[in-house]
């Protein structure tokens, strides 16, 4: 497999996505689904993976998130959007994942509020289909009037902070689910620029 271009947000596009959908969490609950944006970027969920988590998939008492399902859209015998959920495709992404306090936090705080057995829900508790999620994502970016980038930039930036905060290969690996670790160093061997820059100025400054 040849290295590809890693596409992610930098930190400073990350921090204002993040603060953008605290602020309009603040103003309008129908916006809660939008946690899932964080939530991919602190976990490296893919958007199936994300949209098929359920409550059931959390263990709150010891901080773990269980990924075991994976959806995507599909129709019914009348044409209708409908959710169809599997199995991941591989045996490497089934996992469980620990999560940090912060994110902990957070799925308490929607699951006190959710009215549904996902995790992802709109406020009436309805499924969110992935095209829909797909949307609101590219609605906030447009929002914040940063360049657009596919939806898997969210499981890219989360590796990438995981590569530059010295996350172990083996780990980091077995947390985005692929299946050795050689795959992830072909994905993320390289940092951001700006990361490169502040390394160079701790070994030379």
């Amino acid at each position: 497999m040849p290295n590809t271009e890693v596409v992610c947000f930098t930190e400073a596009e990350q921090q204002r996505i993040e603060d953008e959908i605290a602020k309009m969490l603040q103003k309008r609950s129908s916006r809660h689904k939008l946690n899932g944006i964080v939530i991919c970027l602190h976990t490296g969920l893919r958007i199936g993976e994300l949209l098929a988590l359920e409550w059931e998939d959390i263990d709150f008492e010891n901080a773990l998130m269980t990924i075991a399902k994976t959806c995507r859209d599909g129709k019914d015998e009348n044409g209708n959007y409908k959710k169809i959920v599997d199995r991941p495709k591989t045996y490497s992404s089934r996992r469980v994942i620990p999560l940090s306090k912060g994110l902990l936090a957070l799925l308490t705080e929607m699951k006190a509020e959710s009215k549904s057995n996902f995790v992802i829900s709109d406020s009436n508790g309805n499924t969110v289909h992935v095209r829909s999620f797909q949307r609101s994502y590219e609605l906030l970016l447009k929002r914040l009037g940063i360049p657009h980038k596919k939806f898997h930039a969210l499981r890219h930036t989360f590796a990438t902070r995981a590569n530059e905060r010295a996350m172990d290969d083996k780990t980091l690996s077995e947390v985005l689910g692929h299946k050795s670790p050689v795959i992830t160093l072909k994905l993320y061997v390289h940092s951001l620029l700006d990361h490169k820059r502040k390394m160079m100025e701790q070994v030379n400054g």
